[in-house]
């Protein structure tokens, strides 16, 4: 769902929102068993198996494992440790419950346990004179510069625990329906990081954090009339700890070998409440308007202590004593709309809504809030079914006006997440999918878009000598002007082993992109093409598959995340997986 879904989803919902929903159980015995293999070592074995266990009662497990062995980034430090790979085992348990003929109970449950570096920055530029001046040890540093290249020589590792469960009611009582949504997770995280990437133990850190959420929300949705709508009341609380220790062995400017520097949030408490509705008034069999909306509160309380040691023999220095601070943000996100179906195959659609991400205190720095983020939006858009059917073009228009954006920056030894004044992104969406038989599928997307800032003055740390600089009219991070994905399948008739072959390619265009609110040319990715492509065999009664597969073909070197420190006067960003070849096996039941 595109753009701020501020009314029934509030609360973070600017972009968009994504719906991961897992399917539900079925009725009848089935399930599979999936193995796959790829170059560096990357394997993957995952089963299902859904079984009715009477007729009231449906369950279904989803279990997967799954291992790289091989890092996608290379130490170039003769046994040095590469980085970008790992393990990861999960579950997934739902059941379905029909209590009565009305009422209907679906109960989840779910765990992941993940380890391995997976997450890495390598350095983008060697050090500048600058810095090394600041820290005359940089001089001796190894720095990498082909992509997926590291000289780490400090641990890199990271573990995390997740888990928690849902729980779903819903009353069917004839006109309306009455539905309760519960739900609670857990999650740990563990981490040694070599944040400098370089041969040099510059800044090793270690990390660790803890969270549980519980969410409730209660709706009742149904039709009077002409109307159809629903209202609900929402509720989350969320408890979360962490910690990050930054250890200085070589010192940097200006703090002298073997110090220390330590932040810690014992407690930040956030509690969200909401209340919304949302309703569709048919005017007509082909005309209709919409319109909610949500009232959302939010409070915080923040318990943090950050030190800081100069060198291993002087006492600790205390930089934010231990204290509680606590905040409060309100907000009112409404949507209006209409829609009119010019056909029975054609719809047209005009919306105007609002959305908001909520603000809060940055963990590494003493009582600093950022503010929420809001954004007003305007989309209009013509969808169809053209031919028969086996076409479909939707195009959609779209404009939204952004207030106190949010940013992440890194300034000195401190990452912080700031605003931006304001901001506007404009655009053209087009999505089309096209069937002209039973052997051809071709899906295209298009985007066309304008994203700049309209008022913001920043520093950029790595070149402070400038002051504040005026960004407006620059373009926002990862933000290209053309995007196009075009994807083609042919499907045989059976000419196999009585079986179909599928053959399929799909290719992903992104124009130039920045990566950094200043839009200095080493701020950019430039304009890169990802081809994937795949060749698949399905038995004659489809209960087995061979699927084999080659991912970034070309073996394509892209950016996909950039950020800076001003103590190496360098960028560092994490790179696009490179090319993937492999076979995929799959039984069905």
């Amino acid at each position: 769902l595109r753009g701020p879904q501020g009314t029934l989803y509030g609360r973070n919902a600017n972009g968009g929102v994504v719906n991961f929903i897992s399917k539900a159980p079925t009725g009848d015995f089935e399930g599979y068993v999936l193995g796959s293999y790829a170059s560096y070592q990357d394997s993957r074995i995952q089963g299902v198996l859904n079984v009715p266990i009477n007729d009231r009662i449906r369950a279904r497990l989803v279990a997967d494992r799954w291992r790289r062995g091989d890092g996608f980034v290379k130490n170039v430090i003769p046994g040095g440790q590469d980085v970008d790979k790992g393990k990861s085992a999960s579950a997934r348990l739902r059941v379905q419950v029909d209590v009565t003929e009305d009422v209907t109970w679906d109960v989840a449950a779910y765990a992941l346990t993940a380890s391995g570096p997976t997450s890495y920055f390598t350095l983008y530029n060697t050090p500048t004179p600058l810095a090394v001046s600041r820290n005359p040890y940089l001089a001796n540093a190894i720095v990498p510069l082909k992509p997926r290249r590291n000289s780490a020589n400090d641990p890199i590792g990271a573990n995390r625990e997740f888990g928690g469960g849902a729980s779903t009611l819903t009353w069917d009582l004839g006109e309306a329906q009455l539905k309760s949504i519960s739900g609670y997770s857990r999650i740990a995280d563990r981490e040694d990081r070599d944040d400098d990437s370089i041969n040099l133990s510059a800044f090793p850190a270690r990390r660790a954090e803890r969270s549980r959420t519980f969410t409730q929300e209660f709706s009742i949705s149904g039709s009077a009339g002409p109307v159809d709508a629903v209202i609900g009341a929402f509720y989350m609380r969320d408890h979360k700890y962490e910690k990050l220790d930054y250890d200085f062995p070589l010192g940097i400017a200006p703090l002298p070998a073997n110090s220390d520097l330590f932040f810690e949030t014992f407690r930040y408490l956030s509690k969200a409440y909401a209340v919304f509705g949302d309703a569709t008034f048919n005017i007509s069999e082909r005309a209709r308007l919409i319109g909610g909306v949500r009232y959302s509160e939010d409070k915080q309380a923040a318990t943090q202590r950050n030190y800081l040691q100069f060198g291993n023999l002087a006492p600790r220095t205390t930089t934010c004593p231990l204290q509680t601070n606590e905040v409060k943000f309100t907000s009112t996100t409404p949507r209006v709309g209409a829609q009119y179906d010019v056909s029975d195959d054609s719809n047209l659609f005009a919306t105007f809504s609002k959305g908001f991400k909520v603000g809060g205190f940055n963990f590494s720095a003493c009582n600093q809030q950022y503010r929420p983020e809001k954004v007003t939006s305007y989309e209009a858009g013509w969808k169809n079914r053209l031919l028969d059917g086996a076409l479909t073009v939707n195009v959609a228009a779209f404009y939204y006006d952004y207030t106190n954006l949010q940013l992440n920056q890194v300034v000195g030894l401190t990452s912080l997440i700031t605003n931006a004044a304001a901001a506007r992104v404009k655009g053209i969406e087009v999505e089309s999918a096209w069937r002209p038989d039973s052997h051809w599928t071709v899906n295209a997307n298009l985007s066309l878009l304008r994203a700049k800032f309209t008022d913001f003055l920043n520093v950029d740390s790595l070149a402070p000598a400038l002051g504040a600089q005026d960004v407006s009219g620059n373009y926002l991070a990862n933000s290209p002007k053309t995007s196009f994905n075009l994807g083609v399948a042919y499907r045989t008739d059976p000419i196999v082993a009585g079986g179909r072959l599928t053959a399929r390619g799909d290719f992903s265009y992104r124009s130039k992109v920045y990566h950094r609110e200043f839009n200095d040319p080493l701020d950019s990715q430039e304009a890169y093409v990802v081809v994937n492509a795949s060749l698949i065999w399905d038995s004659p009664d489809e209960a087995y598959r061979v699927r084999a597969f080659v991912t970034n073909l070309t073996g394509e070197d892209y950016i996909v995340r950039m950020g800076s420190s001003d103590n190496f006067g360098s960028r560092f960003v994490s790179w696009g997986a490179p090319r993937q070849v492999g076979v995929e096996l799959r039984a069905n039941f």
